[in-house]
């Protein structure tokens, strides 16, 4: 029987049998017409005899001479009485066209249904078919509210409009076809995990951001025919996301026939599935198709890919795969190539036209693989061979010349080219298949990262990639570098980390009750339980625990060896590292889950290696009223003096003149012992030589007069050189007495810092380095340090300034153990000026919590109030700072031998000793300059402290005496 209703009409008097267009029925009256029973009309009839029978059709239409946008005033309409697979009930939108039939042609002028809040259609049953549907403005058409099978959409148009709302539901037997989509701002279409039967034909779509269509895994019998989908506005810009057009996640094999995606950020297809696919066109995608299992190609193209972040290629195989007749047309000289093969896998291309302009490469191999070309013309030339493959090559009518690099790379630190080591670099037009090389940071496919630069080459970054490895192992690593001409492949050879031994649990040992298993993986839903493994720990010896959380969805993690248990919780997606000292007869260690669900993997748990007598402190105090400050100095493994005999050695106060405490363009080495400086434009101001070793420079502002815009503490050089080839700054207390300046470089005292490092892109500089150990530098207007060259900075105070740390061009840091305190009018604590000026971090603390991730770290805002209240940490080139998460490698000149430290205190002339709890000294590791301060109740005490280096036990410091009177 057929129901007929107009959307012109509101109300209805009564039902009616609404068979013809004179009698027909309010589609308002829908829900009230739709279930209509024969006899009881109770609603708790749990079999109610309705009037509706599979295969009945509903028309909902419009008179052709009134037609006019209109909206359903009571919604949902709840089709929740089920038809048959061979007569299901069907629901017609158009425009009258007789006196009971309905135009059902998307081509004629249907009505729209406008400015619906609620979903229109709620489905519950099954088999139900809708032709003519058109919505505008409005919520989604279709809710899912229950599990039902047989629907097919056809002929339908949506303006900024969702399809379906499908709750999770999965689509079984769904046909949809000749829809249009307008105005896409979320999915086109998320069919849900484990749909089956669904098919999807001539679908057209125009959206922007992430506006594709998804499969979700589980899947089996999806096809989708004659799709296309126009990204008007790709959005990375606002959110950087990359989108892709189709994704196919894990399931049956895809079929895919005659698509067309324009206009993404990222892939124009993804199949993490077996694929067989046809007649796939893409244009202006940041990639082409990705295949992540077997996959057979035939007649695609692949156009213009205007890479934005990320990869791009034309085709990527994973796994074995075949290109039938397919090709692309490529101007751009950056990407992995047109084809890029993982691992072991086998790609066979049989004919087609590949067109790509010079360099781009043909073939990249992400692993050890194998290109079979089968009549293939490649720029006008036909090849027939066979060409393998190892990891990195690439191939274009020829293979790339590859180079292993001669420094090794260590899993803990990054490598720092010296000048023109990559001499070819400075013609670089890619690198790594980015276009833009020399601005960015690149993430390799390890999970290392490469900061290009021209001068040398790059400077590489392990991050968290080799932390595996173990005394022994090597891994390699490579990047890829084009100029106009020519490919590149360069090598590293990647080692163990010298600071830990080889990982004395295994990664895949651990278990416990709540947590399922994986390999080296494990995964719990919010538990309070423990994973655990067996080791027979040596008493006093420090062990490196670092582990990953992936998937986190809430709580934390906390180990421990034996009763020893970690410093802080980790509740922050990805790796934190933590140092616990074993003690006595630990024989396990455990990860305790804080109401944790998620996935715990990469558990590495070494010793620590430390064979060095530690180093023994000398002690002071200053006492003002109950406050007591101590102060203590350690020797660095190395001094500089040592290596060269001072040419000018100077001590006591710096008074060379009205700006300078001491000035000297003469060269040679130069010891400072034990020095002061008060209102001096710069207490050092030197103009290069061999060394400069300073050990305990005090210098305080108050400076006017010439060039008061540029004050410092130490200053060893200009721009332009000489340098030293060697800078060790030892224990300096610098406070210029200044504030932010606001990033205003020409106010009166806009360019002050405690200590520059100058320098530029010259073979010199390259070689010269700086080490700064104990410094406490405070207020100054622009940087606490102003470098321009490789700097390690270990257990210092960073307090005030614009910006911190300013790390230019040439520089890259190491910055560990300190302590960075912004105050009003402080931006960022790290800020590079460059993408290649690398800083690592290691066990530092910001505004007083611990730096455990990049992300932590942008959002982290300055606590006080401020303009700059909404910067983070890191705020520029985010991508060129790193946390590690192994202990690092720390050069002589600012090392001590120390990993933490005890102090004890007697109140009765030293007869008795009980420990003394000073903050920040115990593991990881001392935090920030040797100076705390401390309160004492009256009374006379002594003082004594001592270093501790693994399990080393060091002498105790020497002892001083304070009186408190309060």
């Amino acid at each position: 029987m057929n129901r007929l209703f107009d959307t012109n009409r509101q109300t209805d008097d009564g039902w009616t049998e609404g068979e013809e267009w004179l009698d027909c029925n309010s589609p308002q009256e829908f829900n009230e017409i739709f279930h209509r029973t024969y006899g009881s009309s109770d609603p708790d009839d749990i079999n109610p005899a309705w009037r509706v029978e599979p295969g009945d059709n509903f028309y909902i239409g419009a008179d052709k001479n009134l037609i006019r946008d209109w909206h359903p005033i009571r919604d949902p309409w709840l089709l929740d009485i089920a038809g048959t697979k061979s007569a299901p009930l069907s629901f017609y939108f158009g425009i009258q066209k007789g006196v009971s039939d309905v135009d059902t042609s998307l081509e004629n002028h249907a009505p729209y249904i406008v400015n619906n809040v609620n979903s229109f259609l709620e489905i519950s049953a099954d088999h139900y078919r809708l032709f003519g549907l058109k919505m505008k403005d409005s919520d989604p058409a279709i809710e899912l509210t229950a599990q039902v099978e047989g629907i097919t959409v056809q002929d339908a148009v949506l303006i900024n409009t969702p399809l379906i709302k499908t709750e999770g539901y999965r689509m079984i037997g769904w046909v949809l076809r000749n829809i249009t989509f307008i105005g896409v701002i979320a999915k086109m279409l998320d069919v849900p995990l484990a749909s089956s039967n669904v098919s999807l034909q001539d679908i057209h779509s125009t959206g922007e951001g992430d506006c594709g269509l998804t499969v979700g895994a589980g899947h089996s019998e999806v096809e989708v025919i004659a799709l296309t989908i126009d990204n008007t506005y790709h959005q990375f810009d606002e959110t950087k996301t990359l989108y892709h057009g189709v994704v196919f996640e894990s399931g049956a094999e895809a079929t895919v026939r005659y698509n067309t995606i324009n206009g993404f950020s990222g892939s124009a297809f993804k199949f993490y599935c077996e694929a067989d696919v046809k007649g796939l066109v893409t244009d202006k995608c940041g990639a082409g198709i990705y295949f992540g299992e077997y996959a057979t190609a035939r007649d695609c193209m692949v156009t213009f890919l205007r890479q934005i972040e990320g990869d791009s290629y034309a085709y990527y195989f994973e796994k074995d795969g075949e290109l039938n007749n397919c090709g692309c047309n490529l101007d751009e000289t950056g990407g992995l190539g047109v084809v890029v093969m993982g691992e072991g896998s086998t790609v066979t291309v049989n004919g087609g036209d590949y067109q790509l302009k010079l360099p781009l490469p043909f073939a990249t191999a992400i692993g050890a693989s194998t290109i079979v070309l089968n009549n293939v013309t490649i720029n006008g030339v036909l090849y027939n061979e066979t060409i393998n493959l190892f990891l990195g090559e690439s191939w274009r009518g020829e293979k790339a010349e590859s180079v292993t690099d001669p420094l090794p790379v260590y899993a803990n630190k990054m490598l720092y080219m010296p000048f023109e080591h990559i001499p070819r670099m400075r013609e670089a037009i890619s690198v790594q298949g980015n276009t833009q090389p020399f601005g960015s940071v690149i993430t390799l496919p390890s999970g290392a990262k490469i900061a290009p630069d021209k001068p040398s080459g790059v400077r590489y970054n392990p991050c968290e990639a080799f932390l595996h490895l173990d005394p022994g192992e090597m891994a390699t690593d490579y990047f890829r570098y084009s100029t106009e001409e020519n490919i590149y492949t360069h090598r590293f050879e990647i080692y163990p980390s010298p600071e830990v031994g080889a990982k004395v649990v295994q990664p895949d040992s651990f278990s416990g009750s709540g947590w399922s298993k994986d390999g080296e993986r494990y995964t719990a839903n919010n538990a309070n339980t423990s994973l655990s493994a067996n080791y027979a720990f040596e008493e006093g010896e420090i062990y490196q625990i670092s582990l990953k959380l992936e998937g986190r969805t809430s709580g934390g993690v906390l180990p421990s060896i034996g009763s020893a248990q970690g410093q802080y919780s980790h509740s922050l997606e990805g790796t934190e590292v933590w140092l616990i000292r074993a003690p006595a007869n630990a024989t396990d260690i455990t990860i305790a889950g804080q109401s944790y669900a998620g996935d715990v993997l990469n558990v590495y748990v070494r010793k620590l290696l430390r064979t060095e007598t530690p180093a023994v402190p000398e002690l002071e105090a200053t006492v003002n009223g109950s406050n007591v400050e101590l102060i203590w100095y350690l020797d660095p493994i190395a001094r500089l003096k040592d290596l060269e005999t001072p040419r000018v050695t100077i001590t006591g106060e710096l008074n060379y003149g009205n700006r300078d405490g001491y000035w000297d363009n003469d060269g040679g080495s130069y010891l400072f012992e034990n020095v002061s400086a008060a209102a001096k434009k710069t207490a050092i101001n030197l103009r290069g030589g061999n060394n400069l070793d300073v050990w305990k420079l005090s210098v305080t502002g108050g400076y006017t007069g010439d060039y008061e815009r540029y004050q410092s503490a130490l200053s060893p050089s200009q721009n332009g050189g000489p340098h030293f080839n060697k800078i060790q700054a030892c224990y300096v207390k610098g406070d210029l007495g200044l504030t932010s300046n606001n990033g205003s470089y020409t106010s009166e005292f806009g360019n002050c810092d405690i200590m520059v490092f100058n320098g530029q892109s010259n073979f010199e500089n390259y070689g010269s380095e700086a080490y700064v150990l104990g410094m406490v530098g405070k207020n100054a207007t622009d940087g606490i340090i102003d470098t321009k060259k490789r700097m390690e900075v270990n257990h210092s105070l960073f307090y005030g300034a614009y910006r911190s740390l300013r790390t230019h061009n040439v520089a890259t840091n190491l910055v560990a153990n300190s302590d960075f305190v912004r105050t009003d009018g402080t931006k960022d604590c790290i800020a590079p000026t460059h993408a290649h000026s690398l800083t690592n971090v290691w066990n530092c603390h910001f505004d007083g919590q611990r730096g455990v991730s990049i992300e932590q770290l942008k959002k982290q805002v300055n606590p006080h109030h401020t303009k700059y209240s909404n910067t983070g940490v890191i705020h520029v080139f985010t991508e060129s700072t790193d946390i590690l998460k192994t202990y690092p490698t720390i050069k002589d000149y600012c090392r001590v031998a120390m990993t933490d430290m005890e102090f004890e205190v007697s109140s009765d002339s030293g007869a008795n000793w009980s420990t003394l709890n000073v903050p920040n000294v115990g593991l990881p590791g001392v935090i920030g300059a040797f100076e705390r301060t401390l309160n004492f109740s009256s009374g006379t005490y002594k003082i004594r402290c001592r270093c501790l280096n693994g399990a080393l036990i060091g002498a105790w410091s020497n002892t001083i005496s304070i009186s408190i009177t309060v």
